[in-house]
């Protein structure tokens, strides 16, 4: 299944900023060049699946890293660096997590504004 970069939870006392920047090295071996506040979304989405309900507020960050990722294999199964044509191919024929495309809507400003219009976010 497909899905954001990394998710964690900020320790106690510890900022958000901080935390996203610590779990992108816990999760992809790799620390951001750059990372910034993307906003926050609140969401709501049940699984059919098992009956279970994703209900979350999170604080997104978008950012960008010039090394090689090093994913722990117990986070990440898998990672792939795409276009937005590319994702859309991927969306129509893989399984997503159910949040995931709340999470891209409500980041693609930020995306947009780090990566330039130009690159169709």
């Amino acid at each position: 299944m497909w899905s954001n970069t990394c998710c964690g939870h900020p320790y106690p006392g510890e900022a958000p900023f901080t935390a996203a920047a610590r779990r992108t090295f816990e999760e992809l071996g790799v620390s951001p060049s750059l990372l910034a506040e993307a906003g926050t979304v609140r969401y709501n989405h049940p699984d059919p699946a098992s009956g279970l309900v994703e209900q979350e507020y999170n604080h997104l960050f978008v950012g960008m890293v010039q090394s090689t990722v090093r994913p722990d294999p117990q986070e990440v199964g898998a990672t792939a660096f795409v276009t937005p044509a590319e994702l859309a191919e991927r969306h129509a024929r893989d399984t997503f997590s159910a949040w995931f495309p709340t999470v891209l809507d409500a980041a693609r400003p930020a995306v947009r504004e780090l990566t330039g219009a130009a690159a169709g976010w």
